[in-house]
C-alpha cells in the first residue's frame, strides 16, 4: 500500500509538471514568433525609410543639376553680355580716336603755323625738362 500511495503521488507530480513544462513551451514559442514578428516589422520599416531617403537623395540630386544648369546658363549669358559691352566700348574708342585723328588733321591744314608753333613750343619745353 505504501508503495502505491507514493506512486500516484510521483505521478500527479510528474503530470503537473508535464503541464507546466508545456505551458513555458508553448510560451516561448510565443515570445518567439512575436520576436520573429517584430523582426519583420522592424525590417520593413527599415526598408520603407531607406527607399524614402533614397527618393529623397534622387529629388536633391535632380535639383542639384537643375540648379547648376540655371547657374551655368546664367554665367553663359552673363558673359556674352559682357564681351557685347566689351565690343561696344572698344567699337566707341575706336571712332573717338579716328575723330581725333580726323579732327588733328583738319587743324594741321587749317592752321598751319600755328600748329609749327605748338611743335617748337613742345620740342623747347621738353629739351628743357630734359636737360635738368
Amino acid at each position: 500500500m505504501a508503495n502505491g500511495m507514493f506512486s500516484s503521488r510521483k505521478k500527479s507530480l510528474r503530470e503537473g509538471l508535464d503541464d507546466k513544462a508545456s505551458a513555458v513551451e508553448d510560451q516561448i514559442a510565443e515570445l518567439r514568433e512575436e520576436l520573429a514578428a517584430l523582426a519583420r516589422s522592424m525590417a520593413d520599416d527599415a526598408a520603407s525609410g531607406a527607399s524614402s531617403i533614397r527618393k529623397k537623395a534622387r529629388a536633391a540630386k535632380a535639383d542639384a543639376r537643375d540648379t547648376v544648369r540655371g547657374l551655368k546658363s546664367r554665367a553663359d549669358t552673363d558673359i556674352r553680355d559682357m564681351i557685347a559691352a566689351g565690343e561696344d566700348i572698344l567699337a566707341d574708342f575706336q571712332s573717338r580716336y579716328q575723330d581725333s585723328g580726323r579732327k588733328a588733321r583738319e587743324a594741321v591744314r587749317e592752321h598751319p603755323l600755328a600748329t609749327l608753333g605748338i611743335a617748337a613750343a613742345a620740342g623747347f619745353l621738353l629739351a628743357g625738362l630734359l636737360r635738368r
